[in-house]
């Protein structure tokens, strides 16, 4: 531990064995400790300079004191003005249990055996092998060790049983739809159905309680107005919106193609706004915004500057829909609704815009080719609508429109053609057309029109809505009323196209 100076030792033997003045030991002279002897430490006790030796029970530093015995004080602070601080309050205790609880079966300590692996045919203890028989009539009873994708054969999996007793659930449900209830969950919960019970059958037999569920919600037949048929319209009102909606085309037609396009405008983007709110209401979160502007650029832009226009702002649609939800304008999910937002935009913004093109053609012939659409998609609707209440028996397609019978679609049918040759082609002002040319556009009419009805049908049955909308009585919404014209408008512009009328 010390240094030692070999130049400097000094023996001096004269010094007790043990003082400072012998032994023969040197110390360094730069440390501040230096040993004494005993005697010198004994005079240093005596006269005051040292302290003793601590006892061994006296508390050093870092000690805990040892925790007082007996129960805790029962007074909590801050205490009372009548207790008495000195005084110890003292709480009862509770009873010691006799038995600690016992202690669940995993706890206790390994016993270090393993299970032990027979053979088929080979007995257990007691010769038991009843198990070892069970599990000798399995295929493929040989261990094989499987740590790779190679190891595992394609038949591993034959005798797996598929739980085929319940419901499949996630993505085993085939009947799962794109909007999936993950996403529902906060959502409202529906009314519970209200049962009662079946009459009892009159046979005789088994008595047996059969339970049939109906909605609270009355059905339409029940909330029908007198003088309306279950599952109709009230005509009365249909009748006169229609006449109204004539009247106000008449005038907007006759003071030429801008206040015909004003017109246009109106509807069609009125018509998108209402699909994109019945998208909103059955739980899509489109870009509304986005689909509404993009219809009126695109009616805009397909009047002023004709077909450049529509791939213009379709491209401008399609990638901005993808911003949309990349910029988190919407949060959303991304996928189904850019796909709701582009389907509002194509079937009412793309299909609509055919009636600017057709506005915009020469000498005021545009409003004569247009006239011409709407006159003969109102005669298929108005023919389809008496034909079927007259005479319908048979449906078309129960599973898309219930109401919609085969002798409604033949009248409808007939009625687009009589009114495209008797109006259209005879009516003064409607130059373009010649009888001949009108059969043509009755014909085209005759085969799109109900088209167009059966698809708007169709989404309406997915979203589970009778109507789009109700801003026209007695009809619904404005998609309600030109949904057959969406379709029609495509077909008569292209058919003027290959007639050369324009």
């Amino acid at each position: 531990m010390a240094d030692y100076d070999d130049e400097n030792e000094q023996d001096q033997g004269n010094g007790p064995a043990g003082s400072a003045e012998s032994g023969g030991r040197r110390r360094r002279r730069s440390e501040g400790v230096r040993i004494i002897g005993a005697e010198e430490a004994a005079r240093a006790l005596k006269e005051g300079q040292a302290a003793g030796r601590r006892p061994d029970d006296a508390p050093r530093f870092g000690d805990v004191p040892e925790r007082p015995s007996g129960p805790p004080p029962a007074q909590r602070f801050p205490m009372p003005g009548s207790a008495d601080p000195t005084v110890p309050v003292l709480r009862p205790q509770p009873a010691a249990q006799a038995d600690p609880p016992p202690m669940p079966h995993w706890t206790e300590p390994p016993t270090g055996e393993v299970p032990r692996i027979l053979a088929a045919g080979d007995a257990g203890e007691g010769g038991d092998t009843d198990d070892i028989d069970a599990w000798a009539g399995l295929p493929n009873r040989a261990p094989r060790w499987r740590d790779q994708d190679s190891d595992w054969a394609d038949t591993d999996f034959d005798d797996v049983a598929m739980g085929d007793d319940e419901a499949p659930m996630g993505v085993l449900d085939a009947n799962r739809t794109e909007h999936s209830d993950l996403f529902s969950f906060d959502e409202e919960e529906a009314v519970p159905l209200v049962t009662e019970p079946e009459p009892e059958p009159t046979r005789r037999g088994p008595l047996t309680t059969s339970i049939r569920t109906r909605e609270p919600n009355p059905s339409r037949s029940e909330l029908a107005p007198p003088g309306v048929p279950a599952g109709g319209r009230d005509m009365t009102k249909s009748i006169g919106a229609g006449a109204v909606m004539a009247v106000v085309a008449l005038v907007l037609f006759s003071a030429g193609p801008k206040p015909a396009m004003f017109l246009v405008t109106a509807v069609v983007t009125l018509a998108a706004s209402e699909l994109y709110h019945v998208f909103t209401r059955a739980g899509y979160r489109p870009a509304t915004l986005l689909g509404l502007t993009a219809t009126v650029a695109l009616l805009v832009g397909a009047y002023s500057d004709g077909e450049a226009a529509v791939p213009l702002v379709l491209f401008l649609t399609t990638v901005v829909s993808f911003l949309w939800y990349l910029l988190r304008v919407v949060k959303a999910r991304p996928t189904v609704n850019v796909a709701v937002t582009l389907l509002g935009f194509c079937w009412v913004g793309v299909l609509g815009s055919f009636a600017a093109l057709l506005l915009r053609l020469p000498d005021r012939h545009g409003i004569a080719f247009l006239l011409g659409a709407v006159i003969a998609t109102a005669a298929h609707d108005i023919g389809g609508l008496f034909f079927g209440r007259q005479m319908g028996t048979r449906p078309l397609l129960p599973d898309i429109s219930p109401n919609k019978t085969v002798e409604g679609l033949a009248g409808g049918m007939f009625c687009a053609v009589f009114a495209s040759v008797l109006f259209v082609g005879i009516l003064p002002g409607i130059s373009p057309w010649t009888p001949g040319k009108a059969l043509s556009l009755g014909l085209v009419v005759a085969v799109v029109a109900p088209l167009g009805d059966l698809c708007q049908s169709m989404i309406k049955r997915d979203l589970g809505v009778k109507d789009m909308g109700s801003l026209i009585p007695g009809h619904g919404g404005v998609l309600d009323r030109f949904d057959s014209l969406l379709f029609v408008l495509p077909a008569t512009y292209y058919l003027v196209k290959l007639l050369d009328l324009a």
